[in-house]
């Protein structure tokens, strides 16, 4: 199998795009005071200029989401705008279920117990037992499963809807489907904060190329849709997955939504999902310019670059999905079989990138092996 590979999206159409994305200054600024109350501080956005030349680029900027909220990754200001959402709601909800792979079974146990209220958590198999523990350390009740990604949401929905009598379980899911809009739709509202501190941090800067992961893309809808709402000139946006389940990559070759089986493993659990959220297809089937697949050798070498950076660079610890997007930049800077793809994105010595680092160390053994590992 290659270590990458890379497509050009042919429905790529930014004015279809903008109408899809398209959300108000009034729901950003709504989105922002909530998660003020929350006690939110703005995160680091780090110039890496040691490595931006080492690399052969103008610049490249990494927005690190590590330090948010005390919770070393980004997906609390989804899970928690939504669950206080559906609470205005229905004062009645005691319990919020979800599956995860980590990070968002994390953040809503964690906003649970602000509130609370109760988590009930189904995680997929071969889930590590650093993220299982840090969502138990929230008060969750933890269930992991002897089956993938979409197996435990299914279970999760199931479970919601045994009780639906009694209005009292919530199902937070980040991912959309027929009949399942309201709430995924909130949890990317949640994300626009991330965005709008951007915009404000990067200021005048040009940004050429924003890379951008995808599990099941409602997160990196969000990044479109504040862009697409507010940039004057908005970049190309290239997305990334790992081999194993690149549910955008295969939809945007196949110009339609496909589900892929996860019958290989991958390190970059947060990624590890097999079909693009219904809602986030709206947005990503005409934003994204570009969809990138990757193998889990260039995530390592990316979580080691972090790790161990150039001089007067910022060390940033990375772990496996937030580490993905420089892992997508430095394979298609290595790759002479990309080059047509390198000229159509004008991946060269003028590029302004930003990438986001998503999460910390979420799986502290995991990133202390990568690190202790040289290839």
């Amino acid at each position: 199998m290659l270590t990458i590979e890379a497509n050009k999206n042919n429905s790529y159409d930014l004015t279809k795009a903008k109408t899809s994305a398209h959300i108000s200054k009034e729901t950003v600024d709504q989105v922002l005071a909530f998660h003020e109350s929350l006690g939110n501080k703005k995160t680091p956005l780090i110039q890496l200029s040691g490595l931006a030349n080492d690399l052969g680029v103008q610049s490249i900027f990494i927005k690190d989401e590590s330090h948010r909220l005390g919770l070393n990754a980004f997906k609390g200001l989804g899970a928690s705008y939504a669950m206080s959402r559906q609470l205005e709601k229905n004062s009645k909800i005691e319990v919020f279920c979800t599956a995860t792979d980590g990070n968002h079974g994390k953040a809503v146990a964690w906003m649970a117990k602000r509130l609370g209220k109760k988590a009930v958590i189904y995680m997929p198999k071969g889930t590590v037992s650093d993220r299982v523990d840090a969502i138990e350390r929230e008060g969750a009740d933890v269930h992991v499963i002897d089956a993938g990604y979409d197996a435990a949401v299914k279970k999760a929905n199931d479970e919601v809807e045994s009780f639906k009598d009694t209005n009292s379980w919530c199902l937070i899911q980040d991912t959309a489907w027929d009949g399942y809009e309201e709430i995924p739709l909130d949890i990317t509202r949640g994300y626009l904060t991330q965005a709008h501190e951007i915009t404000e941090q990067i200021n005048d800067q040009k940004i050429d190329i924003i890379f951008l992961q995808s599990g099941v893309g409602s997160w990196a809808a969000s990044i479109l849709m504040y862009v697409l709402s507010f940039w004057k000139n908005p970049p190309l946006f290239i997305s990334v997955e790992p081999h194993s389940a690149n549910c955008l990559f295969r939809s945007i070759q196949s110009r339609k939504r496909v589900s892929v089986s996860n019958k290989e493993t991958t390190a970059m659990a947060g990624l590890d999902c097999g079909t693009v959220s219904t809602e986030a297809w709206k947005v990503l089937k005409h934003g994204i310019y570009g969809s990138i697949s990757i193998a889990d050798s260039l995530m390592e070498e990316a979580v080691r670059i972090l790790a161990h950076p150039l001089k007067d660079d910022t060390l940033i610890k990375s772990g496996e999905s937030g580490a993905s997007p420089l892992a997508a930049l430095i394979g298609l800077l290595k790759s002479n079989e990309l080059d047509g793809f390198k000229k159509k994105i004008k991946l060269n010595n003028r590029s302004n990138i930003l990438l986001i680092n998503t999460e910390g160390d979420t799986d502290r053994s995991n990133y202390e092996r990568i690190l202790s590992s040289s290839q």
